[in-house]
């Protein structure tokens, strides 16, 4: 098997750590973990807390046993998952420190993929596959239609980023509260994303993580019952129904990527040229995420949207 590999943090210098972690053992596995950014901009010991819990799953993952790979799913991810709580308390009126996983184990009968949260893998250049996140569903048009009713201003693009980005990440209440927003715009943004939302019985926790914004979303992490719930390891049970588990045969397999969500969408082409030029396209026709590729945040002069992480692995 042959490794490529690329990672990139938000700040378009790298003069800060992203909270992507990549990680490699020959003969045993490879895996993508991409730790949640903090809306509230947490740190211990000057490290983002998504960065830490992304290592502590990575570490975690590198201790398993060989035997592992035939562990049950559940067993797996939840070694992982308590790693995550073990290694970095936070406060829990806040919402723990979170972290997705994508993981290839190398076995004798094909390559195990098992994965919780929305990075995601392909097979042989094929479909992507990738965990939903929900919340997504909610946060990505509100931000959008925060960020055009900014535009509709007269405001400059970068004040417009900034806007939406505080507004989606505390909410439209705090947002009326700070004189953003009036409560008429406030309502109107909410009833026009509840309007778009194809969930009926989801209509009480839209509204809510509209009105709280993206720092109340940590009560839908691996809530069994929510409409809008996703699964991540931040320590609590997991939501099972929201992992992936398949062992993909040797027999016809040329590659599998493993992603994060800093790539919006995969390339025609299986190389890390091929995802960086992707990449750059789409932040070169729509830096905002406001169009072609719509996002919970876009870019701006210093940091790309997100943090990005691909690693190719050939047969």
């Amino acid at each position: 098997m042959k490794i490529e590999a690329f990672s990139h943090p938000k700040a378009r210098d790298l003069s800060v750590p992203g909270d992507d972690v990549l990680l490699h053992l020959p003969g045993r596995m490879t895996g993508v973990f991409d730790g949640a950014s903090d809306s509230l901009g947490r740190r211990i010991n000057g490290v983002p807390v998504g960065r830490l819990a992304a290592m502590a799953a990575a570490q975690a993952a590198a201790a398993l046993p060989a035997e592992a790979a035939d562990w049950a799913a559940r067993d797996i991810l939840e070694t992982l998952s308590r790693a995550v709580a073990a290694q970095v308390p936070t406060d829990a009126d806040d919402g723990p420190a979170s972290t997705t996983a994508m993981i290839a184990f190398e076995k004798t009968d094909g390559i195990r993929m098992l994965g919780i949260g929305d990075t995601g893998f392909r097979v042989n250049g094929g479909a992507a596959q990738i965990a939903d996140l929900a919340p997504d569903r909610v946060s990505i048009p509100a931000r959008v239609a925060l960020f055009k009713l900014f535009l509709d201003r007269g405001e400059p693009m970068e004040k417009c980023e900034d806007a939406s980005r505080a507004c989606i990440g505390k909410g439209v209440n705090w947002a009326v509260n700070e004189g953003l927003l009036s409560q008429a715009d406030a309502e109107r943004i909410l009833q026009g994303t509840l309007d778009q939302l194809a969930m009926p019985k989801a209509v009480d926790e839209a509204s809510d993580l509209i009105r709280h914004g993206l720092q109340s979303q940590f009560r839908l992490a691996n809530a069994e019952d929510a409409q809008l719930g996703y699964g991540v390891l931040n320590g609590s049970p997991l939501a099972m129904r929201h992992a992936i588990d398949q062992t993909i045969a040797h027999n016809g397999l040329a590659s599998i990527e493993i992603f994060s969500d800093g790539y919006l969408a995969p390339p025609p082409m299986v190389s890390i040229d091929g995802w960086e030029n992707q990449h750059a396209d789409l932040e070169t026709t729509d830096p905002y995420k406001i169009s072609r590729s719509l996002a919970v945040k876009g870019s701006t002069p210093t940091a790309f949207f997100d943090d990005r992480t691909v690693a190719i692995l050939r047969f």
